[in-house]
């Protein structure tokens, strides 16, 4: 496989085995907290290589079909944890991958450092098996852990009697050999314009280090995406959300779009 093969194989794996956010600054109260799944659809005619060049590609279809739940322990301290199953197909030049198999799985701590009425702030601890390195991704098999640390803030306010709110997430995450692997951020709008509806827009940024793409000699990969979405609520604890995502600009990168549908449910 030439080294242009291998920079496309590698950009499209490294944005399928990515992860998203939905853990909030705020905790659940013990004994309480909620599971949101998901299902997404995504696909891509073009990727970025890590010249800037466009690079196209014949078939690119990722569906996902995920899960992330809490639950309050303490009332500073929840359990936090996710589990992603990917269904992949890339074709492009020189490069025809297909699998389906867990991409994704999650546990971890978050503790409450602050919180009042309309704030919040929180961090997270959690151990990631199966992203991130995509050291072995060409083979699919043995992909190496990491460990996350995660920083979260909330701010809520209420504006022609309607409640707002802002969130800002950053998370860096290390190999268990302690080789740096990648940083995240997400920084969320939202707003309740109706007791039942819900607006929210999500802007992301993903860095993978360089260190982690040293074997294939392929530089650093990062990436921009946006997100927006809407949640209806069904009954009093239970949530249907639609959204839509895309990435906007990057290297190494697909610029794939996607739809999503959750479910969430508060107990």
């Amino acid at each position: 496989m030439g080294s242009r093969q291998i920079i496309i194989t590698v950009t499209a794996l490294c944005v399928a085995f990515d992860g998203q956010a939905y853990a909030s600054a705020w905790n659940p109260d013990p004994g309480h907290g909620e599971i949101i799944s998901g299902y997404v659809f995504a696909s891509a005619t073009e990727a970025i290589d890590d010249f800037g060049e466009r690079i196209a590609l014949d078939i690119y279809s990722k569906q996902i079909a995920q899960t992330y739940g809490n639950v309050g322990l303490t009332p500073r301290l929840a359990i936090v944890g996710s589990f992603d199953w990917q269904d992949t197909q890339i074709v492009g030049p020189g490069v025809a991958v297909r699998f389906s198999k867990p991409s994704s799985i999650s546990a971890g701590l978050q503790y409450q450092l602050t919180r009042r009425e309309g704030h919040a702030t929180a961090l997270s601890l959690s151990y990631y098996e199966g992203i991130d390195l995509p050291t072995a991704l060409l083979t699919l098999e043995s992909r190496d852990p990491t460990v996350e640390l995660r920083g979260l803030w909330g701010e809520s306010r209420t504006v022609r009697a309607r409640p707002v709110f802002a969130e800002l997430q950053a998370a860096a995450r290390l190999t268990t050999v302690g080789d740096y692997a990648s940083t995240h951020l997400q920084f969320t709008l939202g707003g309740e314009p109706t007791d039942r509806l819900m607006l929210l827009g999500k802007a992301r940024y993903t860095n993978v280090e360089p260190g982690v793409f040293e074997r294939l000699d392929i530089v650093r990969q990062s990436r921009w995406e946006a997100e927006t979405s809407v949640v209806y609520r069904v009954r009093k604890r239970d949530y249907i959300e639609l959204g839509y995502s895309t990435v906007i600009d990057g290297r190494s990168a697909v610029l794939e779009n996607g739809w999503k549908i959750g479910f969430w449910t508060k107990f």
